[in-house]
């Protein structure tokens, strides 16, 4: 009945993400220490307007707009970008550029929680989960939880829906 009434009232899967993407901050927290492992930098899935960047006709409009941008490479297969490259990257794994990096890079690790992005593997930060929930959640929305968790490293994220 209560997936009934979600489903009714959630009928859209981008009303399931905005909402997903609401709830994250109270459902989680991001906790540890930066490693300067420079994962962060590497294989970075950008979105711009909240969507992925996947072709280089967008990316390179974006980088008219924005010449911060052009730090970043990206990685083809075939014509879509799979994922980009900082260039400002250093061997001591630290950013040469720190003072104009962009916005999402200062907001990383928490960044993650208002976007559909996850962390980096060996960063030094994972996240912990604070609250379930409720019972009458949808399961699309039990779903959203589930991957999510999967995603960024949860060993608990099998639940029942």
């Amino acid at each position: 009945m209560i997936d009934l009434i979600n489903q009714s009232s959630f009928h859209s899967q981008a009303c399931i993400q905005w909402c997903f993407r609401e709830i994250k901050w109270v459902l989680f927290s991001v906790e540890g220490m930066c490693r300067h492992s420079g994962n962060c930098c590497k294989f970075i899935h950008i979105s711009y307007n909240a969507k992925p960047i996947k072709s280089l006709t967008s990316f390179k409009s974006i980088v008219k707009k924005n010449s911060i941008m052009s730090r970043f490479k990206p990685n083809l297969l075939g014509k879509t970008i799979q994922y980009f490259d900082c260039s400002c990257l250093t061997k001591d794994n630290l950013c040469s550029h720190y003072d104009t990096k962009p916005q999402f890079c200062s907001q990383y690790p928490y960044s993650i929680l208002y976007s559909d992005a996850t962390l980096h593997h060996d960063c030094g930060y994972f996240l912990t989960q604070r609250f379930g929930l409720p019972f009458f959640s949808s399961s699309l929305l039990k779903k959203a939880v589930i991957i999510f968790k999967y995603n960024n490293g949860f060993t608990d994220y099998q639940v029942s829906i």
